[in-house]
């Protein structure tokens, strides 16, 4: 498949990026799987149109430190094959208590529901991204089906995050933060007898950002608080192109 799209400043300060896509699908489930999981076994072929609408308030893009930034995003099926229509909302603000002290808080929303009476396709259900619920494994968090764990229909996050004061040299061009990041992902839209285990998963930790001549590099020392019986941790994660 593919995606086309691009962003304009529509007004002052609001931006609006549209976007369509196309792709076709072919989903093989194994022997071992669920029966539920079996029957989205097939062939698929999709055509959405995307927007977002955006609201930035911030004092600067890279590293801000005052103001707010909030977007609305909405995807709607042009082509349906077993679509859905998904809606999202995403609102961070920011606040400088001292040149060396800047606090954020962010909070992440999705929701995808099947059109027509239709199940959500397994490929197209929700996850938390990693920098949205840190000390979790992508995609291991939230209900699960046998041995798999299969997404949610819904998907929220709260995380608060501090910027705290340079511990080491300026010349290590390294920025270092502590957070606290709460989550849930829940809803199995295609099955009534699974447990969604809908619960607030949380941790804390301290992430240290280094700014290369490749883009930020992020180091995440983090501990779970609270979690389901299923759900999969991770005391340290590193990844490519993140920043506070």
């Amino acid at each position: 498949g593919f995606t086309l799209g691009t962003q304009f400043e529509q007004y002052e300060n609001i931006f609006f990026s549209p976007s369509i896509s196309a792709a076709h699908e072919r989903i093989d489930v194994q022997s071992t799987a669920s029966s539920t999981m079996k029957k989205m076994d097939g062939n698929f072929t999709n055509v959405d149109f995307s927007y977002g609408i955006t609201l930035d308030k911030r004092n600067q893009v890279f590293m801000p430190t005052a103001g707010y930034r909030t977007k609305f995003i909405q995807s709607l099926p042009l082509v349906m094959d077993s679509s859905s229509l998904l809606n999202g909302l995403d609102v961070s603000t920011y606040h400088s208590f001292s040149d060396d002290v800047i606090g954020a808080i962010k909070f992440h929303a999705r929701m995808i529901n099947g059109l027509n009476d239709e199940d959500v396709r397994v490929t197209s259900r929700l996850y938390l991204p990693s920098k949205r619920l840190r000390g979790f494994k992508t995609s291991r968090v939230g209900p699960k089906d046998g041995d798999d764990w299969v997404g949610g229909n819904y998907v929220t996050a709260l995380g608060f995050e501090a910027q705290l004061p340079n511990l080491l040299p300026e010349t290590s061009r390294t920025d270092i933060s502590a957070f606290l990041d709460t989550g849930n992902v829940w809803g199995v839209d295609y099955s009534d007898i699974l447990d969604d285990t809908n619960k607030i998963r949380s941790s804390i930790g301290v992430a240290a950002n280094v700014f290369t001549v490749i883009g930020p590099l992020s180091f995440v020392f983090a501990q779970d608080l609270t979690k389901a019986s299923t759900d999969e941790t991770e005391s340290f994660n590193f990844r490519i192109g993140t920043s506070f």
